[in-house]
């Protein structure tokens, strides 16, 4: 009976103060529905898998790590000699795919797209077929045998419309005819990105081309032996390539036998997983500080009536009773307001994230409210009932009764208790001040680079990727010449502006004219054929007499030239190189600086002459330059290389203009996360300093209401209570750009000056002066309040 009394009675006070209550819920339900999304968020990048294989939690891709070669793959070459080992006959399943990126078309249109070739058993370790039409036949594996393709869920809709007809029908996949038989269902882009699938034929691989090896794990300690056996394997597989000054560092191979998820985020699942949850506790904190500030205040102000009631006979265990229901109703209502709210928002979170990367993400990437999030939201509601109600409850219910009746409020709670609000404010302060300055410091960055970057430049602009068939049958003049005919006639072409070689994956150290190497900041070093778009401020651009039979020459930008030489007129000059293939080259020309994306920024580049640096590989890289549609230029791509004394495949396609519409994309997402976690953790801070400033305001109302009547001004005692409750408040801010300081100093050095030092403390500093400018309203208002009444009114006994 009593319970239901103290129900009736919490009801009752609700309602009377609503305000109060919509204030409390709002910030139970902000502060849940927040951690709620984060955490399914990163759940769900981290740890989530596809419900197509109920085993799927048990799949493991193999993940070379070596550091005795460039290497870092299994090769089809290998596959014969993995099939012998006794651990892989003892496998229950496993496959092989060749990952790839392919350009697939139909008469009308045509897009990049990631594929997959895979091996005869696919589908039947994957235990689905496909919804539409049939999987690989044996037949399909045949090297006579007819092109087939498996297409997806989203291909099928984009390039057919969904037509259910499709089966049958033709799909140019890099420009060679395929049948269509079959459609994946929707969501299934197995291994991680397949929005294609074809058939792993003998005659289109190479023994050079790399693999995946994807298995089912048996146990945990069939995994570590598998991995120590498979690392014997590969080094055994690779060692006569392998220098003897590599051999004797005593590093060597590592393989790793990871999730599908742990490969996509580079094994860093947990760690990121864990960065969240960090955050997810700071925003709870700080709405446990504001509700336990909040309830507490609440509390006091009904002090006196508490004390009756203990003077008439209730115990200690039913004050609490009494008040702990409160706070239980607003934490159910909270409850299910934050699961509605929190359904919604990962609904429209789901729908942006698709607008904006559509068939880029994972096929696990499906947000929706799920078991594991609901579970998550009952332990942060208790964990904030017991922090925030519970204990508020049970301070607040430790008093002495005389005391309360014969003071009012005054003198209801002690010094220890106002002196811990206080702490557990400055600690809030502290880390919202600290979240807000990375905050503001990420956004400020990601914002210049969004900003500074002319994305204009990089319309009509494609990278190409094309690998040497047959790559042993030319020699390395050879494939200079032939690469060197692709682009010139490339260059003809009605559809193509510019077409030009490159290779950006050169190593090299640049030293200072007096032998010291710079590492001030990052240099961006390739090779090109000649500048791509780009304005020469002194000198020339490469051509086709800077050959490996005459002197090194490079091209730098002006930022560099300043940085080594203190002087833009450095033609003529040698540029000093460690770990290179010359020890210096000849400055040959001058670029204009392009900014990195930061501001007062510019980047550091080295360019070399592609035909110098060239040497006999598998693949070659085009970038061309089209103001017409990626598919007209694919046509005179192909008329070109038609014409080719030596056969090339292409099997990748990159669009800048689209991957700079992604990052862009992207940039005003996480803004938008900041702007809005942010401001919603102030807010909270604003909150539970304003209701500390109430709570001591009422306490010290006969105090205010004495020294008026004694003569004190309003401003004195403003500026008094204010100094009061800023003090613990300012030691927190003080902490936090302290914290924020070291952090910028060691950022600048990992960073190496690409995100210079001054950028990251004006971002801190100009939060700061908001943050304060916010608390120092809050601390004025409840004063104001107060002060207006007349002195005898803050005099009155309750």
């Amino acid at each position: 009976m009593g319970l239901l009394l103290d129900f009736r009675y919490a009801l009752r006070n609700i309602v009377k103060s609503l305000r109060f209550s919509l204030l409390m819920i709002f910030i139970m339900v902000g502060s849940l529905t927040i951690s709620l999304i984060g955490f399914n968020f990163i759940h769900t990048i981290a740890f989530s898998h596809s419900s197509f294989n109920h085993n799927k939690e048990d799949i493991r891709i193999l993940k070379v790590w070596n550091s005795l070669s460039s290497q870092r793959e299994f090769t089809y070459s290998m596959l014969d000699g993995f099939k012998q080992l006794d651990e892989v006959e003892s496998l229950d399943s496993w496959i092989t795919i060749k990952r790839s990126s392919l350009w697939l078309s139909t008469q009308h249109y045509g897009k990049h797209f990631r594929a997959s070739y895979v091996d005869p058993s696919f589908f039947t370790f994957l235990g689905q077929e496909p919804v539409l039409g049939r999987g690989f036949k044996k037949v399909d594996y045949t090297n006579n045998s007819p092109d087939v393709v498996v297409i997806s869920h989203i291909v099928w809709q984009q390039l057919f419309q969904g037509d259910t007809a499709v089966l049958g029908k033709q799909l140019n996949v890099a420009g060679k005819p395929h049948t269509i038989v079959g459609v994946m269902e929707k969501r299934n882009h197995f291994p991680i990105f397949s929005k294609v699938w074809l058939p792993l034929k003998q005659a289109n691989m190479k023994p050079d081309d790399g693999i995946d090896i994807l298995y089912k794990l048996p146990n945990a300690e069939f995994e570590r032996t598998f991995e120590t056996k498979l690392a014997h394997y590969f080094y055994n597989a690779i060692k006569e390539k392998v220098s003897d000054s590599n051999k004797q560092t005593g590093q060597g191979v590592r393989i790793e036998s990871l999730t599908l998820v742990e490969l996509n985020t580079d094994g860093e699942a947990v760690f990121v997983f864990g960065l969240f949850v960090f955050g997810i506790v700071i925003v709870l904190f700080i709405s446990g500080v504001n509700i336990g500030n909040l309830l507490f205040a609440k509390i006091m102000e009904k002090q006196k009536e508490s004390a009756i009631r203990a003077a008439i006979g209730a115990t200690q265990k039913r004050v609490i009773q009494q008040h702990v229901t409160e706070g239980l109703i607003y934490c159910i209502v909270s409850w299910i307001f934050t699961l509605i709210f929190t359904s919604l928002g990962l609904e429209i979170l789901n729908f942006y994230m698709n607008v904006m990367f559509g068939g880029k993400m994972p096929y696990w990437w499906y947000w929706h409210l799920n078991m594991q999030t609901v579970l998550v939201s009952l332990l942060l509601l208790a964990i904030i009932f017991t922090f925030a109600v519970l204990l508020p409850a049970y301070r607040s219910a430790k008093f002495n009764i005389s005391n309360v009746l014969r003071d009012g409020t005054r003198g209801a709670t002690g010094k220890e208790t106002t002196l811990m609000s206080r702490r557990l404010l400055c600690v809030q302060v502290s880390l919202v001040s600290f979240l807000l300055m990375i905050a503001s410091t990420v956004g400020y960055v990601m914002y210049s680079i969004a900003t500074n970057i002319d994305g204009e430049r990089e319309k009509g602009v494609y990278s190409v990727y094309l690998d040497f068939d047959n790559n042993d049958e030319l020699t390395n003049d050879e494939q200079l010449t032939l690469i060197n005919s692709l682009a010139v006639g490339l260059s003809k072409q009605d559809n193509i502006i510019d077409a030009v070689l490159f290779d950006s994956h050169i190593d090299a150290d640049v030293l200072y004219p007096n032998g010291d190497i710079y590492n001030d900041q990052f240099i961006s070093i390739s090779a090109e054929s000649h500048l791509f778009e780009r304005e020469l401020l002194t000198g020339r651009n490469f051509n086709s007499n800077d050959n490996s039979e005459s002197k090194p020459v490079a091209i730098i930008s002006e930022s560099l030239a300043n940085a080594l030489f203190a002087k833009k007129n450095v033609l003529g000059s040698q540029l000093m190189l460690q770990d290179a293939m010359w020890p210096s080259v000849e400055i040959i020309g001058v670029a204009k600086d392009e900014i990195s994306g930061v501001s007062g920024d510019s980047r550091h580049e080295l360019y070399f002459s592609l035909r110098q640096t060239h040497f006999m590989d598998d693949s070659v890289n085009i970038r061309l330059l089209t103001d017409n549609t990626a598919n007209e230029a694919l046509e005179d791509f192909y008329r070109v290389k038609m014409q080719l004394s030596h056969d090339l495949t292409m099997y990748y396609m990159f669009d800048h203009y689209d991957n700079h519409t992604s990052m862009i994309n992207s940039f005003a997402a996480i803004i938008y996360v900041f702007l809005i976690v942010g401001g919603f953790a102030l807010t909270l801070s604003l909150i539970g300093i304003y209701a500390m400033g109430i709570s001591n305001i009422n306490k010290s109302r006969y105090e205010i209401g004495i020294r008026r009547a004694i003569g004190a001004k309003d401003s004195q005692i403003m500026r008094l209570f204010i100094k009061k409750n800023i003090t613990h408040i300012l030691y927190g801010i003080g902490t936090s750009l302290l914290v924020f300081g070291i952090l910028c100093y060691l950022a600048e050095s990992f960073l190496r000056g690409n995100v210079p030092i001054n950028i990251m403390l004006e971002a801190g500093a100009l939060t700061v002066v908001v943050v304060l400018a916010a608390v120092c309203l809050a601390l004025y208002v409840p004063v104001r309040h107060v002060i207006k009444q007349q002195p005898a009114t803050s005099l009155r006994m309750d």
